[in-house]
């Protein structure tokens, strides 16, 4: 029944989307048929897919995800689901990419930042962006805010690698305070003014 419900509020919104934001927590929600279902209607509707899966208490594997716009895991994540120790996190990163035909990956690093990594005339461009915060105090919600970011900016059109600045410094407002509490706008604008000044 849950399942079905999923299934017709995606039906429901999905001609009013640009994109689908799927956040997989390996609980059991994002079964073959939804997913089914959401390949379906992005192939329908020309979406975006985003996607990120939090390995965390469960074990899952981001190579479910095949022909996103954007995959989010973080290195462990990936080492996961490649059955890979010992790759360098460059390999590990493109490696992804071909295996799930991606057209954009974040690679998450924590207290590192991110590497984004995007496909470009049959090659593949890489940028790092630092963690902008050095001392966080919790860094609950940095990933569902990059995550958002990024697919508001990309299913808007812009650019990866200034949506990515932009989810960069996003995120360090994130961990600068306790718990997974929504950011607003004017908070994001003012802090990427205070950056650039």
């Amino acid at each position: 029944n849950i399942e079905q419900k999923v299934i017709n509020e995606l039906e429901n919104s999905a001609s009013e989307a640009n994109g689908i934001v799927i956040s997989d927590f390996v609980y059991g929600v994002m079964t073959p048929k939804i997913l089914n279902k959401i390949f379906e209607l992005a192939e329908k509707y020309n979406l975006h897919l985003f996607g990120d899966l939090q390995c965390s208490s469960q074990i899952g594997s981001i190579m479910k995800f095949k022909d996103f716009s954007l995959l989010c895991p973080n290195e462990r994540e990936a080492r996961i689901a490649l059955h890979d120790k010992d790759l360098d996190l460059e390999a590990l990163s493109i490696k992804i990419i071909k295996e799930t035909n991606a057209d954009k990956l974040i690679m998450k690093l924590g207290s590192d930042g991110f590497i984004a990594y995007e496909k470009f005339n049959k090659r593949i461009k890489s940028q790092p962006f630092p963690a902008l915060c050095a001392n966080p105090i919790d860094v609950t919600g940095a990933g569902d805010s990059l995550l958002a970011v990024m697919a508001v900016g990309l299913s808007s059109s812009q650019e990866m690698m200034q949506t990515a600045a932009i989810a960069c410094c996003m995120t360090s407002l994130a961990v600068r305070r306790m718990g997974n509490n929504p950011i607003q706008t004017d908070q994001l604008i003012n802090h990427i003014n205070e950056m650039i000044i």
